[in-house]
């Protein structure tokens, strides 16, 4: 397989996996030409965009017209994300020209190495949350990414529908017996996407992140999957960490978001 083929193989199936993911935890509506997620109780765009774009270049226009609407019926702010896989390849052209602006790169990283060995502080815990520490779960979360206290109840209710489904397994690290971070992994069709990653502050450069991590990437390898990917910012110190345990970038996707002056 070349390297143009593979890039569209990986595309596709990570957001086949995405896709089935969405639908378990947020509304996802497909309508044709693209996939639109949307959570109206978390106003990011993180749960909140279109993607998996198929159209030719006359119609671009009147999806980006549709979508537009779409988001902005729900008071969402609209946003397309774009892959190799988008089309037409001029798409994000058409974006910028409807009043759309790039707000953040992405790099879809495939584990390609070998699980290496790993010897954790000894201070350091890796547990499985069987749902009775979601609570737990997703303060840590919170914390590790920043996220106002507002939204708890809807991460809650977000995580708690991953959660459920069976081929989730969500992590919890504890240092000296405190949370100290966490971590998630939904495998659905024999691939796995790792998300959610995140560390307390005040227990950050512990190697909580890499302890979370290698269960995650063991497990994965032990039920299975061919595929094992996870999603960071571009050129962020997470991306490095990723690389140091044997993820490696195999595309870049972007997020577009209509500029707020735009009529």
């Amino acid at each position: 397989m070349n390297k143009v083929s593979f890039i569209l193989d990986v595309c596709r199936q990570v957001e086949e996996h995405l896709q089935s993911l969405h639908g378990l935890v947020n509304e996802v509506k497909d309508i044709g030409h693209a996939i639109l997620c949307s959570n109206q109780r978390i106003p990011s765009t993180n749960y909140n965009h279109a993607f998996r774009v198929s159209v030719t270049e006359a119609e671009a226009d009147r999806l980006i017209a549709d979508v537009v609407k779409y988001y902005e019926s729900m008071g969402l702010k609209p946003c397309f994300v774009v892959s190799p896989t988008t089309r037409p390849p001029t798409f994000a052209n058409s974006l910028i020209k409807a009043g759309f602006e790039p707000i953040l790169e992405e790099d879809v990283m495939v584990f390609r190495g070998r699980i290496k060995d790993f010897k954790p502080d000894p201070d350091l815990k890796v547990a499985v949350n069987d749902g009775g520490l979601l609570d737990v779960w997703t303060d840590v979360s919170m914390k590790g990414f920043g996220v106002p206290m507002v939204l708890r109840d809807a991460l809650i209710d977000l995580y708690g529908k991953a959660s459920r489904y069976e081929g989730t397994k969500s992590y919890l690290g504890y240092f000296q017996g405190k949370p100290a971070g966490i971590c998630g992994l939904v495998s659905i069709n024999n691939v796995g996407g790792i998300f959610t990653v995140g560390t307390a502050p005040e227990h950050r450069r512990k190697g909580v992140a890499t302890a979370l991590l290698h269960r995650a990437i063991a497990d994965s390898l032990t039920m299975g999957n061919t595929l094992l990917y996870l999603i960071t910012t571009s050129g962020s110190d997470a991306e490095r960490l990723y690389t140091s345990l044997g993820f490696e970038v195999a595309y870049t996707h972007y997020r577009y978001e209509l500029h707020p002056q735009t009529k």
